[in-house]
C-alpha cells in the first residue's frame, strides 16, 4: 500500500516537473523580461552618462593645464623697440585661440549632457541629483576657464598696445634725433636773419670797424630759419650758386667725403657727407656761408 501510494505520488508530480522544465526552457515571462530590459537600459544609461562626464572631467583638466602653460610665457613678455618676441606673442595668441575653441567645444558637450540627463526618465532621483551636481561643478570650471582666457587675451592685447605705443614713441624719438638743419646764404643775409654774429676783435682809434672779428653761429638758432633734413637719408647738399662756400657752424669736418681746402672752402658744387654721425655729432645746425 505504501509502495502503491508512493508510486501514485510520483506519477502526480511528474506533470508539474515537466511543466517547470518547459517553462525554464521557454525563458521568463514577458512581464519579467520587460523588467529585466528596463534594468539593463538603466544600467547602460547610467554607465554611459558616468563615462561621458568622466571624459568631460579629463578634458577640462587638460584645458586647465594648457592655460597654466600659457600664463608663464605671457608673464615673460617684455615690451621693447625691437620685436624678437613677436613670434612668441603670435604663438601665444594662436594657443589662446586654440584653447578657446576647446573650451567652447567642452561647453557645448556639457550642455548636451545636461539635456540628456533631463530627458532620461529611467534614472533614479539620487543618480539624477548626483549627475546634475557634477554638471553644475563642470559649468563653474568652464566659466573660470573662460574668465582666464579673457584675462590672457586682455594681457596680450595690452602688450600689443604698449608695444605699438612704444615703437611709435621710439620712432618719433629716432626721427627727432635724425633730423638736422642747414642754411646757405651770404654773410649779410645770415647776419640780417640773426643766424650768425660777429664776435671778437678790437676797435682802433678813428676806425669805425673792428679788426680780427670772426663769424660765429648765434647762441639761439630757430629751426624755422633752416631746412630740415634726415641725416641718414640726405648726405649731399647742393650749393645754389657756383661759388665757394665755407662752414660757419661747428660740424666735425672729418665726416666729409672731401676735407675743406686751406681756407676752409668746400670744393665742388655740393657738400658731400661721408659719415653723417661724425659730421653732425657736434651740432645739428649747419651754416654754409658764401665765401
Amino acid at each position: 500500500m505504501l509502495h502503491t501510494s508512493r508510486s501514485a505520488a510520483r506519477r502526480a508530480w511528474l506533470p508539474i516537473a515537466l511543466v517547470a522544465a518547459v517553462a525554464c526552457k521557454q525563458g521568463p515571462t514577458p512581464e519579467v523580461q520587460a523588467r529585466l530590459d528596463s534594468l539593463n537600459l538603466v544600467a547602460q544609461q547610467r554607465e554611459r552618462m558616468v563615462q561621458e562626464l568622466a571624459d568631460q572631467s579629463r578634458f577640462l583638466s587638460e584645458i586647465s593645464a594648457e592655460l597654466a602653460k600659457v600664463r608663464a610665457p605671457i608673464k615673460q613678455l617684455r615690451v621693447s623697440r625691437e620685436s624678437p618676441l613677436r613670434a612668441s606673442r603670435d604663438s601665444l595668441i594662436q594657443r589662446v585661440r586654440f584653447i578657446t575653441e576647446k573650451v567652447n567645444a567642452s561647453d557645448a558637450k556639457l550642455k548636451a549632457s545636461e539635456q540628456r540627463i533631463r530627458e532620461l526618465s529611467t534614472l533614479s532621483d539620487s543618480l539624477r541629483t548626483t549627475l546634475g551636481e557634477t554638471v553644475t561643478n563642470y559649468q563653474t570650471v568652464i566659466a573660470t576657464q573662460k574668465a582666464t582666457i579673457d584675462d590672457l587675451t586682455e594681457q596680450i592685447n595690452q602688450f600689443s598696445a604698449d608695444k605699438v605705443a612704444l615703437v611709435d614713441s621710439v620712432n618719433q624719438l629716432q626721427e627727432k634725433l635724425n633730423t638736422v638743419y642747414y642754411v646757405i646764404g651770404t654773410k649779410d643775409e645770415l647776419l640780417k636773419n640773426g643766424i650768425i654774429v660777429k664776435e671778437g676783435g678790437s676797435r682802433f682809434l678813428f676806425v669805425l670797424w673792428k679788426s680780427g672779428q670772426t663769424i660765429q653761429p648765434a647762441r639761439e638758432l630757430d629751426p624755422a630759419a633752416f631746412h630740415a633734413i634726415d641725416k641718414t637719408k640726405v648726405t649731399e647738399i647742393p650749393f645754389p650758386d657756383d661759388k665757394p662756400y665755407r662752414i660757419a657752424s661747428r660740424q666735425d669736418v672729418r665726416g666729409l667725403a672731401t676735407p675743406p681746402g686751406d681756407h676752409g672752402e668746400i670744393a665742388g658744387d655740393r657738400l658731400k657727407i661721408a659719415d653723417p654721425d661724425e659730421f653732425w655729432k657736434t651740432s645739428k645746425f649747419l651754416i654754409l656761408v658764401e665765401s
